[in-house]
């Protein structure tokens, strides 16, 4: 039944519409994977001669066990980030006759030769050819080794998938495990307990006892039956449609009733970013990139520069770019809708404006941290912020006019490049440029307050022409109504 299936998947790919732009996705993808592939293939030939100059005098591979731990961390979170299980590719196998059984094991093989689970083995295994030349280890043990290395990795793998579905859709379940990482980090951090050299102390016992190897062969098995277990009781073409109710409540999102007309146009934002990969991902990368300062502020070099404007609009206005460099692909399934109902596009593109302007004062308040590096950071972050709100969101809103290209929510988040087009590549030029020429211009003729005070001046200008505005940019839209309704039709 496998081998079926798996060829109905190949034919499926072969006859379909949309064969030239998959082909040629699927070709530059592989180009992609080659590329890592073989940085990581040479990433396991020198890991042995960097772990000997860097730790003289020790084994290279107990060394290495030691950064195991975080090896596998740093795999585990990618995998939570880009992973994602492939039921779309199952859901018209709901419908035929085919147990549910069959399709579930179809589905997690697929996800054994996944390209996640790849980096680590080629790295490993010229680390253990290496490993196995040069010292005094069997051929037995380096192979142990290697399968305990490949235990954990397809572990990961199948555990993912369980995770995801009880952490991605639901913040409060995770903001736990999050305290438990962060408690874990500081006994580490510390010097109170050391869990990476307890999990090297694993790796190391292998290698003398070599059938240590089959707790992680275990582990492995047992994470494919938790998973397969979760799937089977939830394969349903509604399975989680009352979990993802919960959040949809209208009572949920009571609070947007303050802002009167815009109040459902900004719930069916907020539930279009709960609700899909996509937009959650710029979600999780604007928190991300609160981060970014650490980057800059940290190194004297940039200190005082005018990378600190251009950090300032990153972290204050990632989502308005992300997010908003997709009006109104984001709503293109249901556009033709939009527009038969009385809903003037003023409207619209005025509640698309108050979610960013919301966006960039949440992370303009959660960078106010970076006070520990001196107040000018803080007034550049706060500067730039009412620069974006006033002139970044209207300018992002004015490309959107151009936007034709459709953006299928039911899509994974990962190499995922629809919607980008011609206004996605051009929109970053004023966006980002723009800013930083003016506020290095005036610190360069006068000083870095008065570049702030010029860039709050033009947000606050923006701010105050906001109507004028987008009253002009919604009449572009309407001028280019056909042509976008024309564009969100193609599905190819």
């Amino acid at each position: 039944m496998f081998f079926r299936l798996l060829k109905l998947e190949w034919k499926s790919f072969f006859r379909s519409a949309s064969l030239g732009r998959g082909l040629g996705v699927k070709i530059f993808l592989g180009f992609l994977a080659v590329y890592f592939l073989v940085s990581f293939l040479g990433l396991g030939i020198a890991l042995y001669p960097i772990m000997e100059e860097v730790y003289p005098g020790e084994q290279p591979i107990k060394m290495v066990n030691g950064f195991l731990l975080l090896w596998f961390v740093g795999e585990f979170v990618m995998r939570f980030l880009l992973q994602n299980l492939p039921v779309m590719d199952i859901k018209p196998l709901l419908t035929k006759r085919i147990t549910r059984k069959n399709i579930l094991h179809f589905l997690l093989a697929k996800t054994s030769y996944s390209f996640y689970n790849f980096p680590t083995l080629v790295t490993a295994v010229p680390f253990a050819i290496y490993s196995y030349h040069m010292q005094s280890i069997s051929l037995p043990q380096m192979l142990a080794w290697l399968i305990a290395v490949a235990g954990i990795v397809y572990s990961s793998n199948f555990f993912i998938f369980w995770v995801q579905k009880r952490f991605s859709n639901n913040l409060k379940a995770l903001i736990p495990f999050i305290v438990i990482c962060l408690g874990l980090y500081a006994i580490e951090y510390f010097g109170l307990y050391s869990l990476s050299n307890l999990f090297g102390s694993f790796f190391d016992a292998v290698l003398q006892y070599p059938i240590l190897c089959l707790i992680p062969v275990i582990l492995a098995v047992t994470s494919y039956w938790v998973t397969y277990k979760d799937l089977k009781e939830n394969l349903y073409l509604d399975a989680y449609m009352e979990e993802k109710q919960g959040f949809s409540g209208a009572a949920d999102l009571s609070w947007t009733s303050r802002f009167g007309a815009l109040a459902p146009f900004l719930q069916l934002d907020l539930k279009l970013i709960w609700r899909n990969k996509r937009t959650k991902s710029a979600l999780w990368l604007s928190l991300a990139f609160l981060a970014y300062g650490l980057f800059f502020y940290t190194n004297p070099k940039f200190d005082g520069g005018n990378m600190m404007v251009f950090v300032g609009v990153m972290i204050t206005g990632i989502f308005i770019i992300n997010f908003g460099q997709y009006i109104p692909a984001w709503d293109s399934s249901y556009f033709p809708l939009l527009r038969t109902r009385p809903i003037t596009m003023e409207k619209y593109l005025e509640s698309k404006a108050v979610l960013m302007y919301g966006s960039a004062l949440i992370l303009m308040v959660l960078s106010t941290p970076y006070l520990y590096f001196g107040w000018d950071k803080v007034y550049t972050n706060f500067a730039c912020a009412i620069y974006n709100v006033g002139v970044n969101v209207p300018v992002i809103l004015f490309f959107g006019a151009y936007n034709k290209k459709r953006i299928d929510l039911s899509a994974g988040s990962a190499f995922n490049y629809q919607g980008i087009g011609a206004a996605q590549w051009l929109v970053g030029i004023p966006l980002l440029l723009a800013p930083t020429l003016i506020w290095f211009g005036v610190s360069f003729l006068k000083d870095q307050n008065t570049a702030n005070l010029v860039l709050i001046a033009l947000g606050l200008i923006g701010l105050l022409l906001r109507k004028v505005i987008i009253k002009g940019i919604a009449e572009m839209y309407v001028e280019k109504r056909y042509v976008m309704l024309e564009g969100f039709k193609q599905k190819d």
